[in-house]
């Protein structure tokens, strides 16, 4: 018979770390996990690319000319963008168009301009003072759980697991909301992963 208190296979991926995209394992806690897990962009020119195209459609010779890149280089990112499904063709005015060929882009994600953002601030900022005034409002309870665990036996601090709490709560609301349909499924892409992306303008207040 085995000990019981062997320890377990190191091999084994036992534990869930505070985000699923620092794991190899085929696992996802939050919707925009595989954008960074894939790598789907890991370099600065792409995050260039899709910075020049979320406001405008442009052509790859347009983006080159924008960037000042060589338009092999643009090319090489846009095809990776577009098999990444982080942007999409898009038609253009003819008048645009230099030539009958050339192709426009635009990104394949929802962008929340900044007149956007103040528009909805309100009612956001009104739900985030309901979420820190409920979560405020448990603390003693989870600080009389915590002394009940093995956890201060293993000398970690009350403290030290508020951004845990936190944080798990937040999972577990997603994912009733998810459940009832009021959020919508991760979609799936072409590549077999499931993920929900998104930008924002910063606000005049806000640092790029």
């Amino acid at each position: 018979m085995s000990d019981q208190h062997s320890p377990p296979d190191a091999a084994a991926p036992l534990l869930r770390f505070a985000c699923d995209c620092v794991s190899a394992a085929p696992v996802a806690q939050d919707p925009w996990e595989a954008v960074s897990k894939d790598g789907k962009f890991h370099d600065g020119t792409k995050e260039l690319i899709l910075n020049a195209l979320h406001r405008l459609p442009h052509s790859g010779a347009q983006l080159a000319q924008i960037l000042g890149l060589s338009p092999p280089a643009v090319h090489r990112h846009v095809t990776e963008l577009l098999a990444r499904e982080l942007i999409r063709e898009t038609a253009a005015p003819n008048s645009a168009r230099r030539s009958p060929a050339e192709r426009y882009y635009r990104l394949n994600f929802p962008v929340v301009l900044a007149p956007d953002r103040r528009a909805f601030l309100p009612l956001l900022d009104r739900l985030a003072d309901q979420f820190a005034a409920a979560f405020r409002a448990e603390q003693p309870v989870f600080a009389e759980v915590f002394a009940r665990t093995s956890l201060p036996d293993r000398e970690e601090r009350f403290e030290a697991l508020l951004h845990y709490l936190y944080t798990s709560a937040v999972r577990r609301a997603r994912a009733q909301l998810e459940a009832e349909g009021v959020l919508p499924p991760w979609t799936e892409h072409e590549d077999g992963s499931r993920w929900i992306w998104w930008a924002e303008e910063p606000l005049e207040t806000e640092a790029p």
